[in-house]
């Protein structure tokens, strides 16, 4: 089972506000941040399902398409690591203000996210290795139960070599 929330754009100074169950995003607004929550179970099928289900929020909210193909990418990453190493129900999380869409994945586990050095020959290791080239900035959160990537929603894609990893951030 998967629930969606989206959320009404934040009144100036304060939290998000007017939370509610919906299928789908929430309508444009100006002078607002766009605020999208789903929970899924921890089943395969629900990496093509957030991938998806990405697409479609990210098409209603207007990103262009380089920064929302990237997007998709790093949700399937995310949400895949976030299944396969971790454990419970897994939360996405997108909120897009000013010119970021920040992603957080959290799942139950306190084993932090961290990259791994892939072989040549092996099929795994290499998604947070593409979670941090496509992100301005990506680290794990919440004692471990989080990580995040901030993917800046210009055209302009960032350096490889830009990206950092940090324990915290607080904007998420």
């Amino acid at each position: 089972m998967t629930t969606h929330r989206t959320a009404t754009p934040p009144r100036p100074g304060g939290d998000d506000c007017g939370a509610h169950l919906v299928g789908a995003a929430t309508a444009r607004c100006p002078l607002a941040s766009h605020v999208f929550e789903m929970v899924m179970e921890p089943v395969d099928v629900h990496v093509a399902q957030a991938r998806r289900t990405t697409a479609t929020v990210l098409k209603q909210w207007s990103l262009p398409d380089a920064p929302a193909e990237d997007a998709r990418l790093v949700v399937s990453e995310l949400v895949s690591n976030a299944i396969i190493h971790g454990s419970g129900d897994v939360r996405l999380r997108l909120r897009h203000d000013d010119h970021e869409l920040r992603i957080r994945v959290t799942d139950d586990s306190t084993a932090p996210a961290r990259r791994r050095r892939a072989s040549a020959a092996g099929l795994g290791g290499r998604g947070l290795h593409l979670v941090a080239c496509l992100s301005l900035r990506w680290g794990v959160a919440d004692g471990g139960r989080t990580t995040y990537a901030v993917i800046p929603t210009l055209t302009e894609a960032p350096p490889c070599h830009r990206t950092t990893q940090s324990s915290t951030d607080p904007t998420c």
